[in-house]
């Protein structure tokens, strides 16, 4: 088969590999139909990720057939239509119990890092009774392909943790597809939303779709406050400093953004004003929600991609990152 190796720091190549085969009773086999990629899989490539081993296949996102399944696989069949979810769980250990699948201690983010991923024309999926979810072979890859990372991480993150009776106004700090997936979640609650972003294309995309307001910059001069806010970007950019500097009284900071440093916490100005912040990864437990959500219409994930490529452009596909006025990147296979 092909795939996407990741040879070293600055080398991938879309090369012949040998094809998965099916090691534990749990396994099962993915033949890719589509995928899409996201800065953790640019990391190793920038070398700002070193445990990522060479000659590893990458990416943790793809819609496609199932092709095999091991012994102990009751309730998936060959042929069914799944999207692979981000984080792999076993669903037998304490983490999992509790519904903290990304430390899943015989999983989380594995595929793409410590497994071959699922950049490849076949994935193996451990434990794929629990890692991936049916869909419908009517909804279009381009919908349901956001299943496997962006809808969960703002759905999860920002939607099931926050109290919408309290929110009226909301800040997006980062016009990136996290972004605009947080986005497109909070104005179906009715919320008013404006972005805060560095891309002119993108905030001209955000602003066509419903947002009140598009910001490029957050200084002193910006007297705004807001009930919600939420960082997307991290990487010590400035970006949580600036989020507190929006919060309204009783306001919640929701930080999406990953963060390699210690950053500045203005515990000092923000103690009387009643705040809550909430952290955290994506474990994909709303999996069936979002799948509801995209066949009843009520979100539609195919806006945040910006281009669509074929399985011979695939390094054309992954390089298109340098093109920060893109959202998400399909590769169909």
């Amino acid at each position: 088969m092909k795939a996407l190796v990741y040879r070293k720091k600055g080398e991938i190549e879309w090369a012949e590999f040998a094809n998965p085969e099916i090691i534990n009773p749990t396994d099962i086999i993915v033949k890719v139909e589509g995928f899409t990629f996201s800065h953790a899989d640019y990391r190793p490539y920038l070398g700002e990720d070193d445990s990522v081993k060479a000659n590893t296949i990458m990416g943790h996102e793809a819609v496609g057939v199932i092709s095999a399944v091991g012994t102990a696989v009751t309730t998936l069949k060959i042929g069914d239509r799944v999207a692979v979810g981000c984080i792999i769980h076993c669903n037998n250990c304490s983490d999992c119990a509790n519904q903290n699948y990304a430390n899943c201690q015989n999983g989380g983010f594995i595929l793409g890092t410590s497994e071959n991923g699922t950049h490849a024309e076949y994935v193996r999926v451990p434990y794929g009774e629990n890692s991936v979810i049916k869909i419908p072979t009517n909804l279009a890859l381009e919908d349901v392909v956001m299943l496997s990372d962006v809808l969960p991480t703002a759905y999860e993150n920002v939607i099931k943790k926050v109290d919408f009776a309290k929110i009226k106004t909301a800040a997006i700090i980062g016009d990136g597809p996290i972004g605009l997936s947080t986005f497109l979640f909070l104005i179906n609650n009715r919320v008013k939303v404006d972005i805060y972003g560095h891309h002119q294309v993108k905030l001209d995309f955000f602003k066509a779709n419903g947002a009140y307001e598009t910001f490029t910059t957050i200084d002193k001069t910006n007297q705004k406050k807001y009930d919600l806010v939420v960082e997307c970007v991290g990487n010590d950019r400035g970006t949580f400093e600036a989020a507190q500097q929006l919060l309204g009284f009783n306001g919640t900071l929701v930080t999406i953004g990953v963060f390699k440093n210690p950053v500045t916490f203005f515990l000092n100005e923000l103690w009387y004003q009643n705040i809550t912040i909430h952290t955290g990864i994506l474990n994909v437990y709303t999996l069936p929600e979002l799948l509801a959500k995209i066949e009843n219409q009520e979100i539609a994930p195919h806006k945040i991609v910006s281009q669509i490529y074929d399985k011979d452009e695939v390094l054309t596909a992954y390089h298109a990152f340098k093109n920060k006025d893109l959202f998400k990147i399909v590769v169909k296979l």
